[in-house]
């Protein structure tokens, strides 16, 4: 779900369907009674993600399917404006705004950060390349362009796109915040913990954003390797603090259960 509005929200379903409520009206019916007052047939299989332009355009609504569709619909006229981007050959169900941007951000199958801007929707421009599977991004925050990403190996990455999205030859710069790491215990029969540990120090590295994977470290003899980590090693949860005088803090959450807070900015 998303919001539209504040008393406006928008609800994806597993049919591809979108829902349309107002919450002020709904509450004052029975449960069991309150209808949509708008339904959208926006893709044919189910939605993995939704998010809107809210509040710079608010009738703007985006979405992600399993299907590798990623679709742009504005509700003025659901019909005809309709904007599909680059399809991918995984389904993604990751999807953000960006105020300051004007752009949605998401990810496809090769790792890859892609940027959708709201004026040329169907042109994907790459603006980060990310060590692994993406499995977390935080919602843009409204005082500053980057973006924070979390992978499957637990890498915490930082993309500022801004100098991607006004000049493509620019070198493109990304940071990584810290990595974290988890092992089982050696013997399961004894009580002994599961252990932990954050790598920190790392310096802002440029990074090729060319889609063949010359120089890519997972190379192998030729062979793209892919590495299957622990759920625990992931970061599931990402965010931003929404406050202007504290927006550089920012709060990630592992699949082990912990969480760490840490103020990026510095």
């Amino acid at each position: 779900m998303a919001w539209l509005s504040p008393s406006d929200i928008a609800v994806a379903c597993a049919d591809g369907s979108v829902h349309l409520y107002n919450i002020v009206t709904s509450s004052r019916q029975d449960m069991e009674d309150a209808v949509p007052y708008m339904r959208l047939q926006i893709h044919l299989t189910y939605i993995t993600n939704l998010s809107t332009a809210y509040p710079q355009y608010p009738h703007l609504l985006a979405t992600t399917s399993m299907d590798g569709q990623t679709r742009l619909t504005s509700l003025l006229d659901p019909q005809k404006d309709v904007v599909d981007a680059g399809r991918v050959r995984v389904g993604t169900s990751h999807l953000a705004w960006s105020p300051l941007l004007q752009a949605f951000f998401s990810s496809d199958e090769n790792d890859f950060l892609r940027a959708m801007p709201v004026r040329r929707f169907h042109v994907t421009t790459t603006a980060g390349r990310l060590p692994s599977t993406v499995s977390a991004m935080a919602a843009f925050s409204p005082w500053h362009p980057s973006c924070l990403v979390g992978c499957t190996n637990g890498a915490i990455v930082a993309v500022n796109p801004l100098r991607r999205m006004l000049n493509a030859k620019e070198v493109h710069m990304q940071l990584k915040i810290f990595q974290h790491e988890w092992a089982r215990a050696r013997n399961k029969d004894e009580a002994a913990p599961d252990v932990s540990r954050f790598i920190d120090g790392f310096q802002a590295e440029p990074v090729s954003l060319q889609r063949n994977m010359a120089g890519d470290p997972r190379m192998v003899n030729g062979v793209l390797t892919l590495t299957v980590y622990d759920e625990e090693t992931h970061v599931t949860a990402l965010a931003w603090n929404p406050n202007r005088h504290c927006a550089g803090w920012a709060v990630a959450g592992m699949g082990c259960g912990l969480i760490r807070l840490e103020d990026v900015s510095i």
